[in-house]
């Protein structure tokens, strides 16, 4: 039980050193992350009422491929498309994730 407790506090640590890292190297080299926000909600007002299925689309598809970055594709959403229509289409790629993963699973064991 106490190891379990160590290995919580390790991952909880490792989480804000690399989060502290992040900001650290964003400040020192110039990442400016209000303009690259600014850039992704232009590009979505660019597509017009396709943003969101298109980023639904994108999200299902890197949660059923599980790649190591799909987990920006979820903090992006609230910052792109707000709260409540973040949090939508967050559920909305997660359900449909799930099912591609069920259906790649199914087939490639027959």
């Amino acid at each position: 039980m106490a190891s379990g407790r160590r290995r919580g506090w390790a991952r909880g640590l490792a989480a804000f050193a690399a989060v502290a890292v992040a900001v650290a190297a964003g400040r020192r080299y110039g990442w400016d992350g209000e303009a690259a926000v600014a850039a992704f909600r232009r590009r979505r007002e660019a597509m017009g009422p396709w943003a969101a299925p298109a980023y639904v689309g994108a999200h299902a598809l890197t949660l059923a491929l599980c790649p190591p970055y799909a987990i920006f594709f979820e903090g992006a959403a609230a910052l792109v498309f707000g709260f409540l229509p973040g949090v939508a289409c967050v559920f909305s790629a997660k359900v449909l994730g799930a099912s591609l993963s069920f259906w790649i699973g199914r087939i490639k064991n027959y």
